[in-house]
């Protein structure tokens, strides 16, 4: 049951992270529109009957609605633990966030081996600004869920991290919603900063891209209700100010994913 969870986590942490940076250039006005595909692999393992190899794809879109931001995104994994039968995961995700802040619509199909697992819809609101609010999930089951006070979307949340490093501070923590999840929200402490570093992608893919500014950002994910000072997964990620992910490192402290943009595609703005 652990390694399931875990094989979860790196489909939906990777779908997360590509929410998160997203929306950070979109309330910035600099997002661009683009399709990316991601090439993923094992970055380090403990061995000993633990995840031996991890090898996939994750393919991703974002566009501006004009009244919101929607993404599309799939992972393909293929997992290898010790000398058992190789795992195949697909997670895909769609979701789609209203410009105030307030509104979120999300859809989450994983499976494994060809075999559906689990499906996940609905809709979050919240009350206003700072409020709390409530999610109606349609699937697995028809329930509501309370979210606290102060909880905040992907876009509300990284709008306010860009708010606080403009004005010199770059740690913040917040109770999150992505809908990737039913653990959702999670207590989500972010630290950003400035990459200056060169970057390390293909010559292929850095002739598609202009130069532009680069950050680093360290996610660390709590479960809001099994609360704990040890993280459940923590997120490395080196991003574009134009929106663009060009790595994710998803830490699970025995092991590790790496996912490195191999393929990009810009796309139109709407005329909106």
């Amino acid at each position: 049951m652990k390694n399931i969870r875990k094989q979860s986590g790196f489909s939906r942490l990777a779908l997360s992270a590509l929410l998160v940076i997203s929306a950070s250039s979109a309330m910035a006005g600099s997002l661009v529109p683009h399709r990316a595909l991601y090439a993923m692999n094992l970055s380090k393992s403990a061995g000993e009957g633990g995840l031996s190899a991890a090898r996939g794809v994750m393919t991703y879109e974002f566009r501006d609605q004009c009244d919101g931001w929607t993404v599309e995104s799939r992972v393909y994994l293929r997992l290898l633990y010790g000398g058992r039968k190789e795992i195949e995961n697909v997670r895909s995700l769609m979701t789609w966030e209203s410009k105030d802040g307030l509104g979120f619509r999300f859809r989450v199909n994983e499976s494994q081996n060809g075999k559906p697992v689990q499906e996940i819809r609905g809709v979050a609101v919240l009350d206003g600004e700072g409020e709390g609010g409530v999610v109606e999930y349609t699937k697995p089951n028809r329930n509501k869920v309370n979210l606290p006070k102060g909880t905040l979307f992907p876009t509300a949340h990284i709008n306010a991290l860009i708010k606080l490093s403009t004005g010199g501070g770059n740690h913040l923590t917040k109770s999150i919603f992505d809908g990737a999840t039913l653990d959702n929200p999670y207590e989500v402490s972010a630290v950003v900063g400035r990459d200056k570093d060169g970057s390390k992608l293909a010559d292929k893919v850095l002739k598609k891209l202009t130069e532009t500014a680069r950050w680093r950002a360290r996610f660390a994910y709590f479960p809001v209700r099994d609360k704990s000072s040890t993280p459940e997964m923590e997120l490395g990620i080196e991003f574009r100010a134009d929106g663009i992910v060009e790595t994710i490192l998803q830490d699970f402290g025995e092991y590790g994913v790496e996912a490195r943009l191999d393929q990009v595609e810009m796309l139109e703005k709407p005329g909106c």
